[in-house]
């Protein structure tokens, strides 16, 4: 995770003793899931799933990608479309006026549940107390070989405001 303080652009690092850290995010247009694909030339293709985001002549059009995320997985891994870059602004709950930092992941998990998220934070109406957490996860192929990944989750826990005391103590 890295974050901007103020207006110096200096960037930090967060770096958590644990698996989770307690976050405020502002609003839901703070987490944001985009699709890129990079080719020789540089960014080929840039939507958010349905329209273009860029080069400047296209944003807003339809871009072509498949309607559900595992069409779109499909095609990302035979190389014929964009991967997912999912990115949430947020303060951490312990010291919110240090400043806002970002977290930024290619996990298709992530990327998948950033509407539902996303509908969470709004139904808040304000700033959220939220969990930001990387979880282990493992599991046998078919042929036996053991995989393990890291998976980001945010889970809203509800408004700032009334949980405040909460945050600082856990």
């Amino acid at each position: 995770m890295d974050g901007v303080l103020g207006g110096s652009g200096q960037l930090f690092e967060v770096v958590a003793e644990k698996a989770s850290l307690r976050v405020v995010v502002e609003n839901p247009g703070r987490l944001t899931g985009q699709m890129k694909l990079w080719d020789s030339r540089g960014l080929a293709h840039h939507c958010d799933g349905r329209a273009f985001l860029s080069p400047e002549a296209d944003a807003g059009h339809p871009c072509g990608c498949p309607n559900t995320m595992a069409e779109r997985r499909a095609r990302a891994r035979a190389g014929q479309g964009p991967q997912p870059i999912t990115t949430l602004l947020f303060r951490l709950a312990g010291c919110p006026d240090i400043g806002s930092f970002r977290f930024r992941s290619s996990s298709w998990r992530f990327a998948e549940g950033v509407q539902r998220t996303r509908t969470q934070l709004a139904a808040v109406g304000d700033a959220a107390l939220c969990e930001l957490a990387i979880q282990t996860v493992e599991f046998p192929t078919q042929n036996g070989r053991r995989v393990c990944y890291h998976r980001p989750i945010v889970k809203v826990l509800g408004p700032w405001a009334s949980s405040a005391a909460l945050s600082l103590a856990a």
